[in-house]
């Protein structure tokens, strides 16, 4: 593994009822991406966003050589809400790119980051049962953190349903000010997977 390189991944609904907050989720996300920008060592950074269907919107973009608004500026809302589908592309993606890599190349530590203000209602490929295969086996097998911020649910139940624990599942309110809320909670877990102290 290589020493100070962590590879972020966001997991984004981007489903018709998120439409009222586009505007707020770029600006969360591109504050959370900038506060990983002053980090030490290497940052890269995937983003797969979910409606209808699943769209890779930035693959494997290494921190210190773009601007966060430049990696948020193609998200945009419309459809349902496909989350099954998008979690586990995005596990498969990043574990054949990781696979790829020479061992000592691969990042040091990997946080997956899914947020959603709705329960999974499109999925065409993938079952909640896949989600939690795979979510546990990154866990277990190759220590990934996950993440889940969730609107409009008990975060720790729908979390308990992907494979994950209590302290992995977050609550958000889906107003303006809920979602900018979303980026300290963010930087917060980032810290913990980078093993500081939040500043």
């Amino acid at each position: 593994m290589k020493k100070d390189y962590v590879h972020i991944c966001v997991v984004l609904d981007a489903s018709g009822s998120m439409g009222h907050l586009t505007e707020s989720t770029k600006r969360t996300f591109c504050e959370f991406i900038q506060s990983q920008q002053k980090e030490v060592g290497k940052t890269c950074f995937d983003l797969f966003q979910f409606e209808s269907s699943v769209k890779h919107l930035v693959q494997s973009a290494d921190l210190s050589q773009v601007s966060a608004e430049q990696l948020m500026s193609d998200y945009r809302c419309s459809g349902t809400t496909a989350m099954n589908d998008a979690i586990c592309t995005a596990i498969d993606h990043l574990g054949n790119v990781f696979a790829a890599m020479p061992e000592d190349e691969r990042p040091e530590k990997v946080l997956v980051a899914i947020l959603t203000d709705g329960e999974e209602n499109a999925s065409r490929e993938f079952t909640v049962q896949d989600v939690k295969k795979r979510i546990e086996h990154q866990q277990k097998v190759y220590s990934w953190d996950f993440m889940f911020l969730a609107a409009n649910q008990d975060a720790v139940l729908s979390g308990s349903r992907l494979g994950l624990q209590m302290q992995d599942c977050v609550n958000f309110q889906a107003t303006a000010l809920g979602i900018m809320a979303v980026s300290d909670q963010l930087y917060e877990r980032a810290c913990m997977v980078r093993g500081r102290q939040v500043d």
